[in-house]
């Protein structure tokens, strides 16, 4: 019988896979429950961002991306499939907001002539006025995904099944049940499902300003033309990222429910034609993605990670308890980071 791990975390995506390699590497014993798929990540766009387009409009998640995707580098390793970024402009209007914020956080963002263009495999219908190579990188997210658990698991990290764990507000903590150990309360308990989050401490009663986005995106599968990861920085702002299983096109806006969706698939339909004639618009399947973030009149994609043992506004107390929620994968080492701060804080 395995005793009772002094940590958990609840969750096996990114944002708990990273939490619990970074307490490991503290001396924690650690236990991950959760079913080992990346969450939203691998139903969503994989990109490991640079930062490079939120450089004007979010410089702080930006300046967090830049400084902490090299972290994913020793993961990555060659056999992980990757394709570089595009970032295109159809006028001039934008390129000396993003040029500058560019500059001023570092990100070695290239211009590209025409014939450079060309070397990508990628022909816009409308002709860009400027061309810019980002260091941002489209991901076979599953593979990743696979090197990330197998890391944990070198680390001590020990993995169980999420029915194999049922967490429960007892007074001012989480108590645990598992059927190797009865009922337990782990000296720190890592909340990060992701936007399960929510429905998690809904089930146990603590206050929280979280709400669940619904962010609705596009796959194109069968055979396609090659295209590479693509963010239209003005006009539409069209993205498109290529994965394993097709390609992945969004747009910004965020509506209030997938019941919108035929009104999203017709404006994702539209930009992929205008801006990708030879891609078949038509065979668009669309598809939600969720995110958990702060209630608020403007998303907010930076990580949040709280220590409720001294909770924030709007946060109930759980002497035991910290959310982590990253905000974008990339960034998971750093609200890793915060995780074992917060946690060496409480000792």
């Amino acid at each position: 019988m395995k005793s009772a791990p002094d940590t958990v975390v609840l969750g096996t995506g990114f944002a708990g896979l990273t939490a619990a390699v970074r307490l490991a590497e503290e001396g924690h014993r650690v236990r991950c429950h959760g079913d080992r798929a990346a969450g939203a990540s691998l139903e969503n766009f994989g990109q490991l961002h640079s930062g490079a387009v939120y450089a004007p409009v979010l410089p702080e998640v930006a300046a967090a991306c830049w400084q902490h995707r090299s972290r994913w580098f020793s993961l990555l390793g060659s056999d992980i499939q990757c394709t570089p970024g595009v970032a295109l402009f159809s006028s001039d209007n934008e390129v000396e907001r993003y040029t500058h914020a560019w500059w001023n956080l570092g990100i070695p963002a290239k211009p590209l002539s025409a014939s450079e263009l060309d070397e990508y495999k990628t022909k816009p219908s409308l002709d860009a006025a400027r061309a810019f190579a980002l260091p941002d990188i489209s991901v076979d997210v599953a593979a990743l995904h696979a090197k990330t658990v197998a890391h944990a698991a070198v680390h001590g990290v020990d993995f169980a099944p999420p029915e194999s764990c049922a967490p429960v507000f007892s007074g001012a903590e989480v108590l645990l049940w598992s059927a190797d150990a009865g009922y337990y309360r782990p000296r720190t308990l890592v909340l990060a499902a992701g936007h399960r989050t929510v429905h998690l401490l809904n089930v146990l009663g603590i206050q929280h300003p979280l709400t669940i986005e619904n962010l609705p995106y596009g796959v194109l599968e069968g055979p396609l033309p090659q295209l590479p990861l693509t963010y239209w920085l003005d006009g539409d702002m069209l993205a498109i990222s290529p994965q394993g299983d097709g390609v992945r096109a969004a747009l910004p806006g965020r509506p209030s429910s997938p019941t919108d969706a035929a009104r999203e698939r017709y404006r994702l339909a539209v930009a992929l034609s205008r801006r990708w004639p030879e891609v078949p618009a038509e065979r668009l399947r669309l598809k939600w993605g969720h995110a958990a973030e702060p209630s608020g009149a403007q998303p907010d994609p930076s990580a949040v990670v709280v220590d409720l043992s001294s909770p924030p506004s709007g946060w109930g107390r759980v002497a035991n308890l910290i959310v982590c929620l990253p905000g974008k994968w990339t960034t998971a080492w750093h609200a890793a980071d915060q995780v074992a701060q917060a946690v060496e804080a409480r000792y």
